[in-house]
């Protein structure tokens, strides 16, 4: 048996089951060791470490920015949507990427903007971690529902935002970079948004792709963000008070705007899980009046 099939077997024996109880590379080593004796060097087992790490159906999972493995959880069970977090808050642990997400959600929906996450963990290179919706210019009915003034009814305009929290890992930070220009190649403006301890000087690298491509840069910058975060729940439900002095406690820095793209194009040219979030926001702008979708989570 080779080093990948033996490292897929023993794995699930050693490593932690909570993405908050990671292990550093050089623990995992350690445990593998106590396993398999010191037949194979540190660097041959990190190597498979961060191949097996890639593998979609392995049992390894890694933290952004590769500071630690864990079990990744199992094949066939998807981790809790913010939804469900948000209409069943003790149900279920959230995640670190439950946090980053919830965060980017009430970071953009404080602006006005309309936003849809989909599910955690569904790395796609298809579609973005979020759609932000600008809205045509309108205002707030007795309601509370977003309605367009008559002479504003045109087509909404969308920025797909990508999250990294891989600050600390360069090749990591620019497969980011593509990735976000990947799933936002339909939108009208493009972000990536980047959280963790010097998110500012690692986005520095990207500059000269970000105004080539025309994809905007975002970061806060704070240690711990974003596994100090509260949980996903208690942002998405936080008064927009308490958020915004939230906000102002984590370092923000835009390094570069979204260049627009104002290309038409339409629903049915972009992959199917972008189709049901464009019909709906073509159909609210049609009836001049934004109604509840069931992937929105904007707390507003």
């Amino acid at each position: 048996m080779n080093l990948h099939d033996i490292l897929l077997k023993l794995l699930p024996e050693i490593l932690p089951r909570r993405a908050q109880d990671a292990i550093k590379g050089k623990e995992l080593i350690r445990l593998v060791r106590e396993r398999l004796g010191d037949t194979y060097s540190d660097g041959t087992l990190r190597t498979h470490f961060s191949l097996i790490a890639l593998e979609e159906e392995s049992c390894l999972a890694r933290i952004p920015g590769g500071q630690g493995y864990y079990l990744k959880p199992e094949a066939g069970v998807p981790q809790p949507t913010l939804q469900e977090l948000l209409t069943e808050p003790n149900t279920r642990d959230d995640t670190p990427q439950h946090r980053a997400l919830a965060l980017a959600v009430r970071l953009y929906d404080v602006t006005g903007l309309g936003v849809f996450a989909f599910p955690v963990g569904e790395e796609s290179w298809l579609h973005p971690d979020l759609v932000a919706v600008h809205w045509p210019a309108g205002e707030r009915g007795d309601d509370g529902a977003y309605i367009m003034l008559p002479d504003e009814c045109r087509a909404p305009a969308y920025r797909a935002i990508c999250i990294s929290s891989s600050q600390g890992n360069e090749e990591e930070l620019r497969r980011s970079f593509f990735r976000a220009l990947s799933c936002g190649s339909w939108a009208q403006e493009t972000e990536l948004l980047i959280l963790g301890h010097e998110a500012e000087q690692a986005a520095t690298a990207l500059l000269r792709q970000a105004e080539r491509f025309g994809v905007g840069l975002r970061c806060l910058s704070a240690s711990g963000i974003p596994e100090t975060l509260p949980r996903a729940e208690e942002l998405l439900r936080m008064p927009r008070q308490e958020l915004e002095q939230l906000l102002l406690s984590i370092p923000s820095i835009c390094l570069a705007e979204p260049r627009c793209n104002p290309a038409l194009f339409s629903a049915n040219h972009v992959s199917p899980q972008l189709q049901a979030v464009l019909h709906w926001a073509e159909q609210c702008v049609m009836r001049g009046r934004v109604e509840p979708y069931e992937r929105c989570i904007a707390a507003v």
